[in-house]
């Protein structure tokens, strides 16, 4: 007869092995897209504050929230160029009944006279004008004609007519600009009217860029039989300086494991994140995961199931630095920081969590197919009618540059799509590179 089957292990051990088996097969094969996005995340966390004048703070983003310290407006004004009226002055006011009234005074703009209004008179004021004490209503100065020191009001006249009501914007204590707010034109003109000259902010993060490969050379050097120019580097630290960081370092690195290492070590010791294009595969000259391993760099996930893009790595240094292993080849490595590194670092920054820009499109041409992975493919966009129609760029490699460099949105074919046809909507990934 044959043996009896060994007993189940224990809950704790199955657990334990259910997790390990987990890791194995999450290291073998490759994760959706919103997993590793969710992954990067969720392990990658804002960086300590600093403290900037408003002039120096563009583009940054706000480590504590704004609040009012009074209420807009503070004091009632007037929102036209007109005359402040009583409404029992003007009841019945029209084109053909005109109403006249005695000119009082007038307020121009910042003049910090106290003004009682009196019953058969008006007050010439302006935009932003204090208004009289007792004022109900502004006739805007096209409809009241001036006569010998009188106004006469030839129009019908209703209740609060252009008054700007104390707190009608905000009251003392609101919160108006909340933590994560970028800080653009408007809301450097909004500090401003928040009594702030300064503002606390999240520190940008110093960044290193490692490309490497004996085959490449620098920029501006003509390549000999082999050889190819090493886009990556300045694409790559050009696509970090667009998110406003000033502190990125890009170096080319020879194909060796102890060069690399050696590289890996020094950016890890000077900057909060780095970045290696390139040797994330599998081949003879492919150093990238034995560096990691020497450098002690825990692995969360080596594939993403993209196209392009699969041979994707995101793991945690000591110190808990993020560091990401993208693909060398350069559509790959751009759309990889568009769409991995780019949030980790907008959070590293102090952004709040967000989707990227996302439009329906509809696309022109007949796509292939990813088969499993969610196919992001680079097309240009115009208004045809009500829509927005995509057309593919011709190059679809994920060596062919020239495609991306005249694309404007990354056309998203879900994964689990079995056919697009031309002329269907789908969603479209807007490649906003600045933010």
């Amino acid at each position: 007869p044959p043996p009896p089957p060994p007993p189940p292990p224990p809950p704790q051990e199955a657990d334990r092995r259910q997790r390990q088996m987990c890791i194995r097969d999450r290291n073998r094969t490759s994760i959706p897209y919103a997993e590793a996005l969710h992954i990067v995340r969720d392990h990658v966390k804002p960086l300590p504050t600093e403290t900037l004048p408003l002039e120096k703070a563009l583009g940054r983003f706000l480590a504590r929230a704004a609040k009012a310290p009074a209420h807009s407006p503070r004091f009632e004004q007037s929102a036209m160029d007109g005359y402040a009226v009583k409404m029992a002055d003007v009841k019945g006011a029209r084109p053909d009944r005109p109403v006249t009234l005695q000119l009082l005074d007038e307020l121009p703009a910042g003049d910090q006279r106290q003004v009682i209004l009196k019953s058969g008179h008006t007050v010439k004021v302006f935009t932003g004008s204090r208004l009289p004490r007792g004022a109900e209503a502004v006739v805007m100065k096209e409809y009241v004609t001036l006569d010998n020191g009188r106004a006469v009001v030839a129009w019908k006249v209703d209740q609060g007519d252009h008054i700007r009501r104390v707190g009608e914007e905000y009251r003392k204590g609101d919160v108006i600009l909340p933590v994560g707010t970028r800080v653009t034109p408007p809301v450097v003109g909004m500090l401003v009217m928040l009594g702030k000259t300064e503002v606390a902010v999240r520190r940008l993060p110093a960044v290193t860029v490692l490309t490497m490969g004996d085959e490449l050379v620098p920029p501006g050097t003509r390549p000999g039989a082999g050889q190819i120019p090493d886009s990556n580097g300045p694409a790559v630290t050009a696509a970090l300086r667009a998110l406003g960081l000033t502190r990125v370092k890009h170096r080319r690195v020879k194909d060796s494991l102890a060069a690399l290492t050696r590289a890996m070590r020094a950016g890890l010791g000077e900057s909060d994140l780095l970045i290696t294009v390139g040797g994330a595969s599998v081949g003879d000259y492919d150093y990238v995961h034995d560096a990691r391993r020497a450098l002690q760099v825990k692995d969360l996930f080596k594939k993403v199931a993209i196209k392009p893009g699969k041979p994707n790595l995101f793991g945690l240094a000591p110190g808990r630095k993020p560091v990401f292993g993208l693909p060398g080849n350069p559509v790959s490595a751009l759309v990889s920081v568009h769409q991995l590194a780019k949030p980790a670092l907008l959070k590293m920054m102090g952004a709040p969590d967000k989707e990227a820009a996302v439009v329906p499109v509809r696309l022109k041409q007949n796509p292939k197919q990813a088969k499993g992975r969610l196919g992001l493919l680079r097309g240009r966009t115009k208004m045809v009618g009500q829509d927005l129609e995509a057309t593919l760029v011709t190059g679809q490699g994920s060596h062919m540059l020239s495609g991306l460099a005249l694309a404007d949105v990354l056309v998203v074919i879900p994964a689990d799509t079995t056919e697009v046809r031309a002329g269907g909507i789908l969603r479209a990934v807007e490649l906003d590179w600045d933010r």
